[in-house]
C-alpha cells in the first residue's frame, strides 16, 4: 500500500468516525428530551397529584400523545399508577415507594 491509499484509508475512518459521533449526539439529544418531557410530567404529578393526561399535557404544553406514550413507560418502570377515574380519563399518580431493607 503506497502513501496516497494510506492517506485515504485513514480520511475514510475519520469522517466515518465523525459520523458516528454525530449519530451520538441526535440520539443523546433524544435521550435528553426525553428525560425532560418525563421530569415534567412526574413534576407535576408530585405536585398536583391525581391527574389525567388531559391536565398533564395542559400543564407540560406537550401533546397528549406525548404525554400518554410517557405515562405507558412510567408505568411499565412502577413509577406512576393508576388510581381512578374523572370522567372519560383515567387518573395518575406517583407510586409509593418502598423502602429496601
Amino acid at each position: 500500500m503506497d502513501l496516497a491509499q494510506l492517506k485515504v484509508k485513514v480520511i475514510s475512518m475519520s469522517e466515518k468516525l465523525g459520523e458516528k459521533r454525530i449519530v451520538d449526539e441526535v440520539k443523546l439529544k433524544a435521550i435528553r428530551d426525553r428525560n425532560r418531557e418525563r421530569g415534567l410530567i412526574l413534576k407535576e404529578l408530585r405536585n398536583r397529584s391525581p391527574l389525567t393526561i388531559e391536565e398533564l399535557s395542559e400543564a407540560t404544553n406537550l401533546p397528549k400523545t406525548t404525554v400518554l406514550d410517557h405515562i405507558i413507560a412510567l408505568r411499565q418502570f412502577g413509577r406512576i399508577t393508576t388510581v381512578g377515574e374523572r370522567g372519560d380519563w383515567f387518573l395518575y399518580a406517583l407510586s409509593e415507594t418502598k423502602e429496601v431493607e
